[in-house]
């Protein structure tokens, strides 16, 4: 008996994917979590069609249009990360002048996110842009793909991780460090996203071990993300005019980053 073919499976997490994306974009009560929510779920569905690349599919178009959608609110979902950091730093050290250092952060948050509405109310302009890129999406041709697109974009995937993994180690530059962080995170989801495309594929990489399994990458992914969201909140302390202690806020901040295994 031949295996089912992937093309529905594959065409039916696409449009579940569109879909989460569209009920993050019409904003719900928490707007900071329904911009998280929708980036998360766009870095999915790119991861998606990543791992596709191999096959008949033409989706250069549909990705550069859904990492256009994504940047566009990685502004609102950054400033939004330093609060919450800066807040955490705030509870390890509450004799440290952080309170003023958050208020502020606050501040340039919401600004950030009310004149991101104001430019696009709503979000109706992204969310038309991604009912032209569901549309697309649905008009591939999904029927031909087969196993072996699977198997051949996740080794690619892999290649890539450890060949970032490689270069972060050797230079220990945020650049590449960040760049490692976001190959992890894109194989741990194509991974995540395996059970519903092809299990036998999905139980034989499981069995290959722990460094092939999503819970190890999404740990790995949250200690780097942890990372860079310290660093976000370093470089806005050390450009930040009229902050007391500035020294020893950032030397807190070094003390974190050096404290972090790997």
């Amino acid at each position: 008996m031949s295996p089912p073919a992937i093309g529905p499976a594959a065409r039916a997490l696409a449009d579940r994917e569109c879909r989460a994306i569209a009920d993050a974009l019409a904003l719900q009560a928490d707007v900071h979590d329904a911009v998280h929510r929708a980036r998360k779920t766009i870095r999915r569905l790119r991861a998606l069609l990543a791992v596709l690349a191999s096959s008949q599919l033409e989706t250069a178009r549909t990705d550069a249009a859904l990492r256009r959608l994504g940047q566009g609110l990685s502004a609102l979902r950054d400033a939004h990360v330093v609060v919450e950091t800066c807040q955490h730093l705030a509870a390890q050290h509450p004799a440290r002048p952080w309170k003023d250092v958050c208020s502020r952060l606050t501040a340039r948050r919401d600004v950030l996110l009310a004149r991101a509405l104001a430019r696009d109310p709503a979000f109706a302009r992204r969310q038309a842009a991604l009912v032209r890129i569901a549309g697309d999406l649905q008009a591939q041709p999904w029927e031909a793909l087969r196993a072996r697109d699977l198997r051949k974009g996740l080794a690619r995937s892999e290649r890539r991780t450890a060949k970032a993994e490689k270069r972060a180690a050797r230079t220990g530059d945020p650049e590449d460090l960040h760049r490692w962080r976001r190959r992890v995170r894109r194989l741990r989801m194509q991974l995540e996203a395996l059970p519903a495309l092809d299990n036998g594929l999905a139980a034989s990489i499981k069995r290959k071990g722990p460094g092939h399994q999503a819970r190890a990458l999404h740990a790995l992914g949250d200690q780097l993300g942890r990372q860079q969201d310290q660093r976000m909140v370093r470089n806005l302390v050390r450009v930040m005019p009229g902050v007391p202690e500035r020294r020893a806020l950032l030397a807190q901040i070094d003390a974190a980053l050096a404290a972090s295994p790997g």
